[in-house]
């Protein structure tokens, strides 16, 4: 059993970053993002959904003021495709959007408080900061205790928990990369309308309980004795820290929000264990 890792440090890896300066920088990217880019604080990231005009992630990115421009990171894989949708409303603005390089090596030192200077961004769902120098004095966190952190804290992933057919609140998005309060920006009226209904046909949960070591993903969840009735999926899991149990990340049909047990089957329907729905962060 992994231990629980208050804190630690990573090099941070397959990330991609864009640099967006120019006097008309700041209410450019503030008509494109989820967040109130005149909130920023220098060298503190948020989280900010990168929409398309249905209001449907085409990016979960991280943003931050450094110096007179702003610098937008995303996952190294959608780099081409934040690049293209950022580009695209960028006409008449006085803006200038390129790749620009992070540091290297770059790590990522989380549970401590960060010095003057440092970048402080969230990359495990506890407060961190990222540096040019290694630590000596902490222990490098494993893949296991990263996949761990990310689930207990609900931090949803591209390509597990959200992808391009995503709605900011259907991953719970609204809690920490979504401003209600500020002007206009590519696909708001998706998201607004979605706050004043109420409801998303699905939203994401927190689940632990004894699944098999080898569980095969996406998995089935039904309400416990009903194998048949589908009621969501599993998307993510990993053995909890502290306890001999998996903790997971999934995705409940609204009709089941109600319902604290859940059984979990393959694609075939065979039994494979049964979870708990859970609060974040996942205990």
């Amino acid at each position: 059993m992994t231990p629980s890792p208050a804190s630690g440090f990573f090099e941070v890896q397959g990330r991609a970053r864009f640099q967006l300066s120019g006097p008309d920088a700041t209410r450019y990217l503030n008509g494109q993002v989820s967040i109130d880019i005149t909130r920023l604080k220098p060298l503190t990231a948020r989280p900010a959904c990168l929409l398309t005009a249905k209001g449907k992630l085409c990016a979960l990115v991280q943003i931050w003021r450094g110096g007179d421009h702003l610098l937008i990171e995303c996952e190294e894989s959608l780099a081409e495709a934040v690049h293209a949708r950022l580009e695209r409303y960028l006409i008449a603005d006085d803006a200038l959007l390129e790749p620009v390089s992070a540091p290297s090596p770059l790590h990522h030192i989380f549970g401590i408080e960060p010095p003057a200077g440092a970048l402080r961004i969230n990359r495990t769902g506890l407060p961190g900061f990222d540096t040019a120098e290694k630590p000596s004095d902490l222990a490098a966190a494993t893949p296991a205790q990263l996949a761990l952190l990310r689930i207990i804290h609900g931090q949803p992933a591209w390509g597990l928990e959200i992808t391009e057919d995503t709605l900011p609140q259907e991953a719970r998005l609204e809690d920490n990369a979504v401003d209600f309060d500020k002007g206009c920006y590519v696909g708001q009226e998706t998201v607004s309308r979605l706050k004043s209904v109420g409801r998303v046909n699905k939203r994401l949960h927190g689940f632990l309980g004894t699944l098999p070591a080898d569980l095969s993903l996406p998995a089935r969840l039904h309400p416990v004795g009903q194998p048949d009735t589908i009621a969501g999926h599993l998307t993510s899991a990993a053995p909890h820290f502290d306890i001999a149990q998996t903790a997971a990340l999934g995705y409940l049909n609204r009709q089941f929000e109600d319902l604290e047990r859940f059984g979990i089957s393959d694609e075939q329907g065979r039994p494979l264990g049964e979870v708990e729905r859970r609060a974040f962060p996942i205990l």
